[in-house]
């Protein structure tokens, strides 16, 4: 049997097609919606590893609230061989190697490991003292989903077909080798036979089997990592002729982050003065550690000796001290995942309500502020320009004018944002607004095109025999 795996940077999900129902696969019992398995892992000092929301409530049980201290650590030797100036002999000198290591962790999370695959250079890492490839590390989430797969439909599952954004990256060998590379992740999860199918074409696929008549249309799937686009036409749901994919670096995980940077941070202090000179002129809080708060998995570098100086410096010195005692308490006591997990639901809140609370009260954080649509939309103005541009050029390379499209499908958690579907009501104002639903539209696609390939390949063994 072969079904269908949408491998996704916050969620991964799947579904079996038997050319009249599909059905999607529960994968993870403990979340609201058990079809979804959220895409992190929590590997503990033991090597015990949780997936979904068993790692986000480990993770926040063992490792929120905790001292984070580094403490310098050896890692190994270094040699280096030079020419001695009093002898006709070289010298080699031998030194250590070494890191700042969080000697208080439990464990450690791991997010939005899909994007791993857009650069070569990002090999793996090391988990408390044992190395995990990238290919591991994926494979442990498609394990999972093979063996709930086989729980639920009752029978072994080793074929599958994967959706891929239309570009991991702009370099066509680096988007090859990421191909490459999640298809040896799916080989060691114990999948024998894979095929991909870009996950906008497989959006296009699951809606226009529904169709009667002719259509022309844009997918516009945006998710956690990238926003894909992909112009399609069908013959009455029958012959699908892909006109242009395009690929646009942004995802619902930038948006977190510009909402981190535009209206959160600055209640820790990135706007405040540190200190004053003697002119009285204000000392600003240093614009590279202010970068740190842009992502949680950064924040604790705040903690390191160099920045804690300085924070603590500004707890003693700033008129706004408060903000400093916020920021001390937020990197030394490891909050930023949950500061993140507040702002992700605020943003959705957003997408069905004028204004949303963000709050969040932790030792040392008294957090309370109202976000509004206007607000948000303001913070996100670049990533808005970035995805009307990828539309316009999808278009471009598809070389037919907005007016043609008779339909825009959307996909993707981030799709349901107000102001990006009236970006696409006034860019296609002719065109149908169809939203899939947000998370199963990508996956429904990929068990139709799953159904169809190994129906076409029964078929050609039996016209062999």
């Amino acid at each position: 049997m072969k079904i269908g795996i949408d491998f996704g940077t916050t969620h991964t999900s799947a579904a079996v097609y038997d050319g009249k129902q599909i059905r999607a696969i529960p994968l993870d019992a403990e979340n609201a919606n058990p079809n979804l398995l959220r895409s992190m892992i929590y590997i503990t000092k033991t090597q015990e590893q949780f997936l979904g929301l068993a790692a986000v409530r480990t993770f926040l049980e063992q490792d929120t609230g905790r001292a984070v201290i580094y403490q310098e650590k050896v890692v190994g030797t270094l040699t280096n061989t030079v020419a001695s100036h009093d002898a006709d002999e070289n010298v080699t000198i031998i030194y250590d190697t070494i890191i700042e290591d969080d000697i208080g962790a439990q464990g450690r999370l791991l997010q939005s490991i899909k994007t791993g695959l857009r650069a070569d250079s990002y090999l793996g890492t090391a988990i408390f003292g044992r190395y995990y490839t990238l290919q591991e590390l994926i494979a442990l989430i498609l394990r999972q989903v093979r063996l709930q797969a086989e729980a639920y439909l009752g029978t072994p599952v080793h074929q599958a077909t994967l959706g891929r954004p239309v570009q991991f990256s702009d370099n066509a060998a680096t988007d090859q080798n990421a191909q490459q590379r999640l298809r040896e992740a799916a080989l060691m999860a114990g999948f024998t036979a894979v095929d991909f199918v870009p996950e906008p074409v497989a959006a296009a696929s699951f809606y226009l089997a529904q169709v009667t008549k002719p259509e022309t249309v844009l997918v516009f799937d945006f998710g956690g990592g990238t926003l894909d686009l992909t112009v399609m036409r069908a013959d009455a749901g029958q012959v699908h002729e892909i006109l242009a994919t395009h690929g646009v670096l942004v995802g619902g995980d930038d948006l977190d982050s510009r909402l981190m940077r535009s209206h959160v941070a600055k209640h820790f202090g990135t706007e405040s003065p540190i200190d004053t000179n003697f002119d009285e002129r204000p000392i600003l809080f240093p614009e590279d550690l202010a970068d740190e708060l842009a992502q949680w998995q950064t924040i604790p570098n705040l903690s390191r000796p160099k920045a804690l100086s300085v924070i603590k410096r500004a707890k003693r010195y700033s008129p706004e001290s408060a903000k400093f005692v916020a920021l001390e308490a937020l990197v030394t006591r490891n909050h930023g995942f949950a500061l993140f997990e507040t702002i992700e639901q605020t943003k959705r809140q957003l997408s069905n309500a004028e204004r949303a609370p963000l709050e969040m009260v932790a030792e040392g954080i008294d957090l309370h502020l109202t976000l509004t649509q206007r607000a948000f939309n303001s913070a996100i103005n670049e990533e808005i320009s970035n995805a009307r541009e990828g539309v316009r050029k999808v278009i471009a390379m598809a070389g037919i004018p907005a007016d043609a499209i008779d339909a825009v499908v959307t996909t993707g958690g981030s799709s349901v944002i107000p102001i990006f579907q009236r970006m696409l009501t006034t860019e296609f104002p002719a065109a149908a607004l169809v939203p899939l639903d947000t998370f199963s539209g990508v996956t429904n696609g990929l068990a139709i095109r799953a159904y169809q390939d190994e129906a076409a390949a029964i078929a050609f063994r039996a016209s062999a025999n």
